[in-house]
């Protein structure tokens, strides 16, 4: 069965068919089309997106500009590594609360998936701010690279509980249905990535810190995309903090060691 993209984008279904319930209402093949090609191309989006940051740092000519966003790459694997997580492990038991119509579970994980991509976020950014120097130490810094590498932690450090958070909400967006709309999200924070690079790292001569404020505001604007997406348009998930517990398996079925350390190398071999 044969599904043009144009077909795709522009198909308006019946209002009585909820994003939910695609794989019930439509045949197999076109139900899977519809979930996967937005799911293909936010995934080459990412692909853009780990190489945006290298690339216009190193159009500025200067190998020390991206030696510091190369020492610094491992903190950024790190915030990727959570939001994959909360976002797969988060998606996982709010998709089986959906098919089991059970709505305070689709909203206890959504819930779950935003607060604690939030609190780590912002346990990560105090984390980096207060021992920044022994973090750039680790991770080899000399006086040469010390400077730009600093300026590059500082302003994604502030950024982690968004970069965070509107990777995992990508994938609870998913998780209902609304691919299309996941892939706008991720389309946005790599889109005003690329736009902002060469102003802010050459046009503006920030080097390697313009890339990380870049990226910082990337993710703030998808941010707050996927915040107008679960206060508007969602259908089964919600952010209010009144559904966020760590009870009822919630805590234990996102929060998996085996599977962040494999998020983590998923995420670190992406970016070799």
């Amino acid at each position: 069965m044969v599904i043009s993209v144009k077909a795709f984008f522009h198909e308006k279904p019946p209002k009585e068919r909820r994003k939910n319930e695609l794989m019930s209402s439509l045949p197999v093949p076109k139900a899977v089309a519809k979930m996967a090609i937005p799911s293909v191309i936010s995934s080459l989006v990412t692909v853009v997106y780990n190489m945006a940051d290298t690339f216009f740092a190193g159009q500025t000519g200067d190998p020390l500009q991206v030696a510091a966003v190369s020492l610094t790459n491992p903190i950024f694997i790190l915030f990727m590594a959570f939001a994959n997580m909360f976002g797969m492990d988060g998606s996982a038991p709010a998709s089986m609360a959906m098919g089991g119509k059970n709505e305070k579970r689709m909203k206890q994980a959504s819930a779950f998936a935003t607060y604690a991509s939030l609190i780590v976020g912002v346990a990560l950014a105090v984390i980096l701010m207060v021992f920044m120097m022994p973090v750039l130490n680790m991770f080899r810094a000399n006086e040469q690279t010390f400077l730009y590498a600093k300026g590059y932690t500082f302003h994604i450090a502030y950024g982690a509980p968004f970069i965070i958070w509107s990777a995992a909400a990508s994938f609870v967006v998913r998780a209902e249905g609304a691919s299309k709309e996941a892939m706008i999200g991720s389309m946005i924070g790599t889109v005003a990535n690329i736009v902002l690079d060469p102003v802010l790292i050459s046009g503006m001569g920030m080097g390697a810190a313009g890339a990380a404020v870049a990226t910082t505001i990337g993710n703030i604007l998808a941010s707050i995309y996927y915040l107008w997406y679960f206060l508007k348009k969602s259908k089964c998930f919600s952010i209010s903090i009144q559904y966020f517990t760590c009870k009822d398996g919630i805590l234990s079925g996102v929060c998996d060691q085996q599977h962040f350390v494999g998020c983590f190398m998923d995420e670190n071999q992406k970016t070799d």
